[in-house]
Order: C-alpha cells, then structure tokens, then sequence
C-alpha cells in the first residue's frame, strides 16, 4: 500500500510510533509515521471524518470557559489579526469551539463581520451578540453556502485537526477575496521541544491531531493549496509546553491533563520561563503561519 504524505505528497515514511491520549484520557491509541522528505507527521491509518467527534470530550478544551489566562490569549490573537486585515471582508474562524474569540474580536472591533465555523453531525446556524457573530456548524457545504467572501480566515490550532488538509484550505483558500489571507497557528513537528519531549510532546495530541507540519511541509502544503506569499515563524504559546510537561510528571501511559487550576497556572509560568530556549532554538515548538490568495 502506498502511503501519501498529506504535506508534501510523498510517499516514504518511518516506523510508525504509537501514542496514546495524554490529555483527556480517552481509550483510542494513535499511531503515527513521519514523511522522511518534509519530516511531517501524520496518522496512519487516518481516522475517517466520521470517527473525528467521538474524539472531543464535552469538556474540551475550547468548548469551556477558560477565564483570564484565556481572555489574555484572544486579545494578543486579535492584535496579530488586526496587522493582517486590513481591507473589507468578513472574519471566518475556522474552528471556532463556543465561538469565545469571535465574541472578543466583535466587541473590540464592531466593523467587521464575524464568522465561525465547527465541523457537526447536523448543519445548525447560531446567532450571538445581536448578530454581531454568526457561527455554522455542519459540513464544509453548509459554510460556504451563506459565507461572504472573506478578508481574512483563521486557523488557530485547527489544519492539524484535519484528514485531508489540502482539500479543506483549498476551499478556504477560494472563499478569500483575492489579496485576502488565510492565517493561522499550529505545532511544528521537528522542533526542539519535540525531540525533548519524544512521544510525550503535547503536539501529537493523540487521537485528534492527524497531521502535524514541519515548517517545510506545512510551507509545502499552503503553495499546493494556490497561497502565495507564504509565510512559516516561531511563535510564543506557553500552553504547548505547560502540556508537556505535565505528560511528562504525570506518569503512565495515558491520563488527564486540566487546563485549569493552580498546578495548571504553575505548569503555563514554567513555560514561559523555558520560552526562550525554544525562540533562541531556531527550531521552535509552535508556529504561525500566514499565505495570500493572489490578486489575479
């Protein structure tokens, strides 16, 4: 059987590695190969679309509240965004969780549209703030059947939840106005906090990480999509750290990881003091990552 590379399309891989949930405990072992051209790592087999919601517990982590630490994280996403949308347009953020973001971004900047999108059983269509946010959740053809062209649509820790990630930023790819940029932020396989942390690196986040870029691949895989302009830097989210440390001292194979609490803030301040070491790396843990559809 001939395995693809869901980044760069080819088609020799390591030995697969088996990893089980770490975070939420759940009973489902992923294993993984990594493409020996780019160096991304993607499940093989690839769970099937319809396998994905058995995933998310009720108490993921982007379905819940997640107080001031998370309030700070939406504000220092939506000053990148505002450096990048210049121009109308509407905002889709693909992979919205309870749609928390959007709401901040609404109430700050009440100009713009605000869209969002998660992936659902059955297409539902759910007004917040007055209309101030629209969110749809369903399949890719409910979105896109309503959607207005868009100046800017956001990834946030979402293309490494995807199957076939070429197919989806296609589509979204067409859903931009030209000039329009999709954006986003994601782990970065080959990092030093990788190779620290081996299968215990918070990036595999296993099952529901399908595929994680290396920089090149994830590069690779935006041009495939018709991006220009594509751009691939470290970035600074201490979260990814705190996770892997805690995989680290909890132990075992599996278990639980609360993102809430004092050990939890205990864990995010550890990370940030390691951040550093990963920014100076040249090699860091966790990447933006931004492309243009172009003009013409």
């Amino acid at each position: 059987m001939t395995i693809s590379c869901p980044a760069c399309d080819g088609s020799t891989v390591s030995t697969p590695l088996t990893v089980p949930d770490r975070e939420y405990g759940l009973s489902h072992v992923a294993a993984y190969v990594t493409c020996t051209g780019c160096r991304t790592l993607f499940q093989h087999p690839m769970p099937a679309a319809t396998d994905l919601p058995a995933y998310y517990p009720a108490d993921y982590h982007s379905q819940t509240g997640q107080g001031p630490v998370g309030r700070l994280r939406h504000l220092v996403r939506l000053r990148r965004l505002t450096g990048l949308a210049a121009g109308e347009g509407a905002l889709l953020d693909f992979g919205c969780g309870n749609g928390a973001f959007l709401r901040h971004a609404a109430a700050e900047d009440p100009c713009r549209r605000y869209f969002g999108f998660e992936i659902a059983d059955r297409p539902e269509v759910v007004s917040l703030d007055g209309g101030a946010v629209t969110i749809f959740r369903g399949d890719l053809g409910a979105l896109f059947a309503r959607l207005p062209p868009c100046r800017i649509i956001s990834m946030n820790h979402v293309i490494e939840h995807l199957p076939d990630p070429l197919s989806v930023v296609s589509r979204l790819a067409a859903g931009l106005v030209p000039g329009g940029l999709l954006e986003g932020q994601t782990p970065a396989a080959g990092s030093l906090e990788h190779r620290v942390f081996g299968a215990r690196w918070s990036g595999y986040h296993a099952p529901r990480h399908t595929v994680v870029f290396s920089p090149d691949g994830l590069a690779t895989l935006l041009a495939r999509a018709g991006l220009t302009d594509v751009s691939v830097r470290g970035a600074f989210n201490p979260a990814g750290v705190a996770v892997s440390v805690a995989s680290v001292l909890q132990g075992g194979g599996g278990g639980r990881v609360r993102r809430q609490g004092v050990l939890w803030l205990g864990w995010l301040g550890m990370a940030t003091l390691l951040a550093p070491i990963d920014r100076l790396s040249g090699q860091p843990g966790i990447v933006d990552f931004a492309a243009q559809r172009p003009l013409t």
